[in-house]
């Protein structure tokens, strides 16, 4: 089980302490299981979603943007700087409904309500119907859920067990973790470094 303590050092509000400890329980993340692997496969866990989301600070996608970052992330989508800059001046409902609409199952101005929440920036009205489904809870109707912190560790956990991260994470390889759960590999030498020291203050 994880301590105050330890929630303290890897810089994770308290608030999180019983929601993780339930839902490690639950889906079989547990000493129990003994040794290294167990402890691997939690500090990935924490490593790779605590860098997703800021350390569970970062819970919603603002889409507060400059022009030149916008047209940076969302190149293919956004076109030109100059289409950039007007989607900029017009707002962050604008933003995302013209980046995530009339796709992953969004109306065309559907992309801002079905943003991106939770640890892992669960995105799109398929995917937030996905996995409102499997945990009986209307995520269409009240996305916002999907951020709440018992919620958003069962999304997170789901997530991670239809990737099959685990097998990966209980050997350590951030790389291949990484790569599942990104797609690429962005943010690897922050993700492999939380995940070092996570393991360290796991271990104590």
């Amino acid at each position: 089980m994880l301590n105050k303590n330890q929630l303290t050092k890897i810089g994770i509000s308290e608030k999180w302490l019983e929601p993780l400890n339930n839902a490690f329980t639950k889906y079989f993340i547990t000493d129990a299981e003994g040794g290294q692997a167990s402890i691997n496969e939690k500090a990935m866990f924490l490593a790779q979603t605590t860098h997703e989301s800021n350390d569970y600070k970062r819970l919603e996608e603002s889409f507060n943007y400059r022009p030149e970052r916008l047209f940076q992330v969302f190149k293919k989508r956004v076109g030109t700087l100059d289409k950039a800059k007007k989607l900029c001046s017009e707002g962050a409902e604008a933003i995302a409904n013209f980046v995530y609409g009339g796709r992953l199952g969004n109306n065309q101005d559907e992309g801002y309500k079905y943003r991106g929440r939770g640890i892992i920036q669960l995105t799109g009205k398929n995917n937030y119907k996905y996995y409102g489904e499997k945990l009986n809870i209307d995520l269409v109707e009240s996305p916002e859920l999907a951020k709440e912190p018992n919620t958003a560790i069962e999304i997170a956990l789901l997530f991670w067990n239809e990737k099959e991260c685990g097998l990966f994470a209980k050997m350590g390889d951030v790389k291949t973790v990484t790569k599942l759960i990104n797609g690429g590999y962005n943010g690897l030498e922050d993700r492999q470094k939380r995940f070092e020291r996570i393991v360290k203050i796991l271990g104590e």
